[in-house]
């Protein structure tokens, strides 16, 4: 060992056992530094502990020089200025706001620099580059950001590497579709599916034909998850192919086949559905028309294909449970053509409750927009179909119950499900029921955690007078009331920094 190690191992011993029992050590000669005999014992080991530990500290090794050449690329991209550098600091260091508004704010930055054609100055990327490494979004958001030598940069490090090439949502290769559908069939069943997903996405027809070719040579797991994935691009030429899954051996194949071809209004499927629909459903009554709808009988084997419920040896299936099957997958303008009259007019003379439920059900799973506006016009309380209703409905809805809970509603589920920034009018419901005295506490746990990413900018004195208003215990509101103040400011300042 050498001298200047084992002194570092005596500093050690003589810390461990206490000057009373062991003397100090004089330094090495090599740190240059002057014997002291005068100070006590116990200060001269606190000296050496305090030597010890910046000796330590500045005696690593340096890193092996990198190979000539290797040199940081000439810039293109201007820097930011400096008050957007110094707010991008401050959201790297010392934010003003929580974790998840923060993030919020530097996509902002990211969005704001992307749209100015402005990088980060350099000496902010490290910390930029550790941020983005953790959170996806941000990475994603990267790019015009770190400019050339960011670029560089991230290539030197092992931890921020993928920031400058995020991995796609798929394995799907870059090229024509042709390059993809030719590893397909060899790709185990954890990767080809989503890779079928993605073709599907990119080429809907490569991807059919793709599925044809090889359905004797693919598990079921994966026909099922390749035929649910025709949801997307979903076409009449998708329909023989889905005709097949019918008749595949595997129920999860056959379940999948049939939920897909009640996309297709007019498929043979769905056609058959309808007649099916209309053998069931009267018309009654002289002065106040209502529907009846009778119960069917256990489904034929064609009707088993169709994917209704087959008899079973072992118990009985209720007769409803086809007769929901059936409702479900018949297409909606059957029940216009019964009736002759429009979605609402239907409703209204429909009274079967158990109907009602599986014919909104059909309304969610097709998304039809007039279906879903007539059921909401006529009191039906099923949450997802607001997300059906055009924007200004959806948002009159909202503040109807914010305003007014009903009872029963997930408020905090709907709030969170409305696009963001929300609009003025539900913002301002929403302020004026924290306004009120006490608070609504249910409104205000469903929407204080929602109230910084929500509420537009364009509502700051109603925030502002909201907080005021807010009783001094309240201290959950008043925290989420006046991060949502500094989160405007602060995004006040960013735009007006990239001006």
């Amino acid at each position: 060992m050498s001298g200047l190690g084992t002194w570092l191992t005596e500093v050690g011993t003589a810390a461990l056992v206490g000057t009373a029992r062991r003397e100090p050590p004089v330094a090495p000669s090599v740190l240059g530094l002057e014997p002291d005999d005068r100070s006590p014992a116990e200060e001269r080991l606190l000296a050496s502990a305090a030597l010890v530990d910046v000796t330590t500290r500045a005696g690593a090794l340096l890193a092996e020089p990198r190979a000539d050449g290797d040199t940081a690329p000439t810039e293109v991209l201007p820097a930011c200025g400096d008050t957007a550098a110094q707010l991008l600091h401050l959201l790297l260091t010392q934010p003003p706001v929580s974790g998840s508004a923060r993030d919020d704010l530097v996509l902002e930055w990211l969005r704001l620099a992307a749209e100015a054609q402005q990088r980060a100055p350099w000496w902010l990327l490290p910390g930029l580059m550790d941020l983005a490494a953790g959170r996806r979004p941000v990475a994603l958001a990267l790019a015009t950001a770190l400019g050339a030598r960011g670029t560089w940069l991230a290539g030197l490090n092992p931890a921020w590497a993928s920031l400058v090439a995020p991995a796609g949502d798929a394995p799907v290769a870059d090229g024509p579709a042709d390059d993809w559908t030719a590893a397909w069939p060899t790709l185990p069943t954890a990767e080809a599916i989503p890779a079928f997903a993605a073709g599907r996405r990119a080429d809907p027809d490569a991807a059919r034909l793709l599925l044809d070719a090889q359905w004797d040579s693919v598990s079921a797991k994966v026909r099922a998850e390749a035929l649910r994935s025709f949801r997307h691009g979903i076409s009449p030429a998708d329909e023989p192919l889905l005709e097949r899954g019918l008749d595949d051996r595997a129920v999860s194949v056959r379940e999948v086949a049939a939920s897909v071809l009640g996309l297709l209004p007019d498929s043979a499927r769905s056609a058959r559905m309808a007649a099916r629909l209309r053998s069931l459903v009267r018309v009654r009554g002289t002065i106040v028309r209502h529907l009846e709808v009778d119960v069917p009988d256990a489904p034929d084997a064609v009707g088993v294909r169709d994917g209704l419920t087959a008899p079973t040896r072992t118990g009985t299936v209720a007769p409803t449970t086809w007769l929901a099957q059936v409702v479900r997958a018949a297409p909606l303008r059957t029940w216009t053509d019964i009736t002759g009259r429009s979605a609402a007019g239907t409703l209204k003379m429909l009274r079967d409750d158990d109907v009602r439920g599986w014919l909104v059900d059909a309304v969610v799973e097709h998304r039809d927009r007039e279906w879903a506006v007539a059921c909401v016009g006529l009191g039906v309380s099923d949450p997802r179909l607001v997300w059906l209703l055009p924007e200004q409905e959806r948002t009159d809805l909202l503040v109807a119950w914010v305003t007014r809970p009903p009872k029963g509603r997930d408020l905090r589920t709907l709030l969170t499900g409305a696009p963001r920034p929300w609009p003025d009018e539900l913002g301002r419901a929403v302020l004026a029921g924290l306004r009120r005295e006490g608070g609504n506490p249910l409104l205000v746990q469903a929407a204080a955690p929602l109230l910084a990413a929500a509420l537009p900018p364009s509502l700051t004195p109603e925030t502002r007078v909201a907080l005021e208003r807010a009783p001094a215990d309240a201290m959950f509101l008043r925290r989420a009331l006046t991060e949502t103040l500094q989160l405007h400011a602060f995004r006040t300042s960013l735009t007006e920094a990239f001006r």
